[in-house]
């Protein structure tokens, strides 16, 4: 029995038309990933309890990087990426002084470390006192796990220009699935 084109062109494993949604959907999702959003791993203690070792999330590329949000930035003293909490910014005056946080004299809240640092310190201080003035056109980071945290506070405050994500979302592993504190 003779088969009709039609018939012919339903029976191929992929048309035309399905191809060209394919690698629509595939150019889509590269430009996605170079342009708006790159996947971004943790690695130590630095961030814990809130991110915690080999959590994968997904950071965006693209917006404004606002005060107590969680970036990945090339180390400045490293060759890897590391992921820290945003304190100051350029011009601003960052201060600790008995485990509360200062910036130019106005004291911020860190909801976000209220009950680890009860766990952790054991009536010592968690945040050991400091002060540090931001140079023009850079920001000043911490870990949330200040007592390990490699930051700011050994290498400096770092260039806006070296972040290259604001991370938004964790999902991994699926049962912290969600936003990023």
């Amino acid at each position: 029995m003779k088969k009709d084109k039609h018939t012919q062109e339903k029976s191929a494993w992929f048309t035309w038309k399905d191809l060209i949604w394919i690698a629509a959907l595939i150019l889509l999702v590269v430009g996605l990933r170079q342009f708006i959003f790159t996947p971004v791993e943790v690695h130590g203690a630095s961030m814990d309890p809130n991110l915690q070792d080999s959590e994968r999330l997904i950071g965006l590329k693209v917006g404004e990087t606002k005060r107590f949000d969680v970036v990945s930035f090339h180390a400045p003293d490293a060759d890897k990426e590391y992921i820290k909490r945003v304190i100051a910014f350029g011009g601003e005056t960052v201060e600790y002084k008995s485990d509360k946080l200062y910036i130019d004299g106005k004291e911020y809240q860190e909801a976000y470390l209220d009950q680890y640092k009860k766990q952790l310190t054991e009536g010592e201080l968690f945040t050991a006192d400091f002060s540090f003035t931001v140079p023009k056109d850079r920001l000043f980071v911490l870990g949330d796990n200040r007592p390990v945290s490699k930051d700011s506070r050994v290498f400096g405050a770092i260039e806006k220009s070296s972040i290259t994500s604001n991370a938004k979302f964790i999902f991994w592993p699926l049962n912290k699935f969600g936003t990023v504190n």
